[in-house]
């Protein structure tokens, strides 16, 4: 039997009992057009005999023939507020999954947040040393430059030195020669 042939059997509306199934059955797909279970086909037989004749069972409750308005407005207000109910915990349910997912997406967008800095907060630091190592190598290289700057100076000064004491050499060498030159001559034997 589906659950459509027996809501008509019982004069509910198929749609609330393929709610009912979906409540008490979860993690199965329910339509008007499946098979009633056989654990509820056998609890409902039982239900059933133990019914008076007047009655028939809906959540669990009977209900009785209505036969003046007042009953009808009373049993109305009792299916409307046993709705509102329903709706006021799938809302809440909807509302609490709805704050699982904000939860989530805000705990991923901080996440990113913080990555994007520290990655920006590495940069600059990387940045920063490549700049005070660029100091640092420029100024090594000024440094040289100078070295070499004053080693070519001492050098030509060593260089101009070396120049004058060798012409100072030369004119003593030749003042030597001339005396030993001149006391040859002046010596006899």
């Amino acid at each position: 039997m589906t659950i459509k042939e027996y809501a008509e059997s019982i004069g509910i509306k198929p749609g609330k009992l393929v709610d009912e199934f979906r409540k008490n059955f979860p993690g199965q797909t329910w339509t008007i057009n499946s098979q009633l279970p056989e654990e509820f086909l056998a609890a409902h037989s039982k239900v059933k005999q133990d019914q008076k004749p007047d009655s028939q069972p809906f959540n669990g409750m009977g209900e009785a023939t209505i036969t003046k308005a007042d009953e009808a407005i009373q049993q109305a207000s009792y299916k409307l507020t046993a709705a509102d109910k329903q709706t006021i915990s799938g809302a809440i349910a909807v509302q609490n999954e709805q704050s699982k997912i904000l939860g989530a997406s805000t705990g991923v967008t901080g996440a990113l947040l913080f990555m994007e800095s520290l990655i920006a907060a590495k940069g600059t630091v990387l940045d920063a040393f490549a700049e005070q190592s660029l100091v640092e190598v420029d100024n090594q290289i000024a440094e040289i430059d100078q070295s070499l700057i004053n080693l070519a100076e001492e050098a030509s000064t060593r260089l101009g030195e070396s120049i004058q004491k060798k012409e100072q050499l030369k004119q003593r060498l030749n003042l030597l020669r001339e005396r030993v030159s001149s006391m040859g001559t002046q010596i006899r034997f």
